[in-house]
């Protein structure tokens, strides 16, 4: 999740930036999995949804590499990935 923070995230995610401050993120964040459209997993905690200072402390973990990984992933619900589906075909002509 530090990737979000990074001055380079168009690069790194090869998209444009999202344009929010932290403050901001942390919000969003927030909302995202309060809502179930984001989970976290940790191996030995398994799935949860982090508290606000959870999100906070993951805006600056370290990176590390992905299979030898120490820090928790984040992804998409299957329900937020729904909605992404539905929107992209209500919105595929529009630019």
């Amino acid at each position: 999740m530090s990737d979000l923070l990074d001055p380079c995230i168009e690069e790194l995610m090869n998209i444009p930036s999202h344009g929010l401050e932290k403050k901001e993120l942390i919000v969003v964040l927030n909302e995202l999995f309060s809502n179930h459209m984001l989970v976290a997993l940790h191996g030995r905690r398994g799935l949860f949804t982090p508290t606000l200072q959870e999100i906070e402390d993951a805006l600056e973990e370290e990176k590390d590499f992905l299979y030898e990984s120490q820090n928790t992933f984040y992804g998409l619900t299957s329900g937020a990935v729904e909605l992404f589906r539905e929107l992209k075909a209500q919105y595929k002509d529009e630019t």
